[in-house]
This record gives C-alpha cells, sequence and structure tokens, in this order.
C-alpha cells in the first residue's frame, strides 16, 4: 500500500514537473515565433523600402541626366549663338555704305554640297520679287565676296574661287578693264586685260561697275603675277575676300536707281571705249 501511494505521488510530481516545462518550452517557442515573424515583417519592410528607395534614385539620376543634358543643350545653343552675335555685330559694324539703296542683308543657311566650299545657299528678306536667274552682287567686310544667283527661288552664293563666279573688274591705277573669274590652272585671275599698259604685281583690283552687278570700286583684290597672252594681259589676283562667312551684304542694282545710273554711265564709256 506504502509503495502504491509512492508511485502515485511521482506520477504526479512527474506530471506537475512536465507541464511546468512543457509551458515554459511553449512560452519560449511562441517567443520564437513572434520574433521570427516580427524578422520576417521588418525584413519586408526593409526590402521594399530599399526597393522603393533604388526606384527613386533610378528616377532621381534620370531626372539629374535629362538636365544635364538638357544644360549642355542649352550651353551648346548659347555657344553658337555668340559666335552668330559676333559675326553678325562685325558684318553691321562693316565700312560699307548701308546708306546707299539697294544693298540687303543676307546669312549663310549651309553649302551647297560638303565637298564645295566656294558654293553657299543664302536666306535673305526682300519685297521685291526677283526672277530667276537675276544676278547679285556679294560683298563681306567692303570686300568682293563673290556673286548669287536665284534659282528656282533659292539663292545660291557663288564665292571668288567658283568656277561660275565672274564680274567685271578695273586694275585701279591703269584703269584697265577685265573680267574676275576662276582658272583651273592660275586660280582666280583677271582676265582679257589690254596689253597697254602693263600691269604690275601689287597692283589693285576693284569692281568697275559695268556689269551691273555691283557698284564701282569696291575691293577685289592684289595683282600677284601677270602673263601676256596673245593680244591681253592675265593677272593672278589674291582676293580680299576668299572664306565663308555668316552674313553677307548683297546689291541689288536693278533695285537702286543710283546704282543702275552708275552701272549705265560705265556701261556706256566702256562700249565707247570698245568702239
Amino acid at each position: 500500500m506504502k509503495k502504491v501511494f509512492l508511485w502515485i505521488i511521482f506520477l504526479f510530481s512527474v506530471l506537475f514537473v512536465s507541464m511546468k516545462v512543457s509551458s515554459t518550452i511553449q512560452n519560449k517557442i511562441l517567443f520564437l515565433s513572434d520574433e521570427i515573424k516580427s524578422g520576417i515583417f521588418n525584413l519586408n519592410n526593409n526590402v521594399a523600402k530599399t526597393i522603393q528607395r533604388h526606384f527613386n534614385q533610378v528616377e532621381q539620376i534620370k531626372q539629374l541626366s535629362n538636365s544635364l543634358r538638357d544644360k549642355q543643350q542649352i550651353e551648346y545653343l548659347l555657344e553658337a549663338l555668340k559666335v552668330e552675335y559676333n559675326d553678325l555685330l562685325a558684318s553691321i559694324n562693316s565700312p560699307l555704305d548701308l546708306s546707299m539703296p539697294g544693298i540687303l542683308f543676307v546669312r549663310t543657311i549651309s553649302f551647297v554640297r560638303m565637298n564645295n566650299y566656294k558654293k553657299i545657299w543664302l536666306d535673305y528678306k526682300s519685297d521685291k520679287i526677283y526672277q530667276n536667274g537675276t544676278i547679285f552682287g556679294l560683298i563681306d567686310d567692303n570686300k568682293v565676296a563673290g556673286i548669287a544667283i536665284l534659282q528656282n527661288h533659292r539663292l545660291e552664293g557663288l564665292l571668288n574661287g567658283d568656277i561660275k563666279c565672274s564680274y567685271s573688274v578695273m586694275i585701279e591705277n591703269k584703269k584697265l578693264y577685265g573680267i574676275a573669274k576662276y582658272d583651273s590652272n592660275k586660280g582666280f585671275i583677271v582676265d582679257y586685260i589690254p596689253l597697254y599698259p602693263k600691269v604690275e604685281v601689287g597692283e589693285i583690283v576693284r569692281t568697275s561697275g559695268n556689269d551691273n552687278i555691283f557698284y564701282p570700286g569696291i575691293l577685289v583684290g592684289v595683282v600677284e603675277e601677270v602673263e601676256l597672252r596673245q593680244g591681253y594681259q592675265v593677272a593672278t589676283i589674291k582676293p580680299a575676300s576668299d572664306e565663308v562667312r555668316r552674313f553677307y551684304w548683297m546689291v541689288d542694282i536693278e533695285n537702286s536707281p543710283i546704282l543702275t545710273g552708275l552701272a549705265e554711265d560705265n556701261a556706256t564709256k566702256t562700249q565707247d571705249i570698245l568702239e
């Protein structure tokens, strides 16, 4: 009987202890589970925040890149405007007598062909309607730059050195007339100069005004070499203007009664000499 009682007490003791132990273990398991759940939730939040921060940074970098690109474009445009402004200022401050009628301001748009730097497209503003084939004179800093021809309502500039660019000139000191043009062998020349008097190296060449393209007296260039041919002289000329400019002054003889009168008088004088 005593042994039975002792076994009962032992079993109750073991049961009580096991219940206490299981309760402690359960509490620890629940605590660990809560910690794991909390850690998972925190991890999810941190990952979400990290992803959101990444996308925010990507968007911010994109915005900064666009801003930098826009800033660079503005800087490039500003630099181009500075160059154009300086060229425009230089053209406006030209010693050309702008009070004379028949002078138009024209702007270079582009080369006609990239491998030919003597032909350019020009932009002009005028209330007058011109016919195709009308020829104008081009002036840069009161120096002859070439001629311009209206082709299919587009203004094509033919600068000194282009094979189609020609106009009437005069050897200043000798009062000898000739035609300024391009020669494939000698370059920019004045052709068909009378034999006498002899043209000297260093003499100044100016427009004659006999061709209804330029008014007389505009600087063309300086004589570098003289060659005698059968019946006439040929002078190789160093042109006063042979670079492409952004702006030119265009001479419209037909729109200027003063210039037209000068040209007609000179043409009459030349005809009298020839006769």
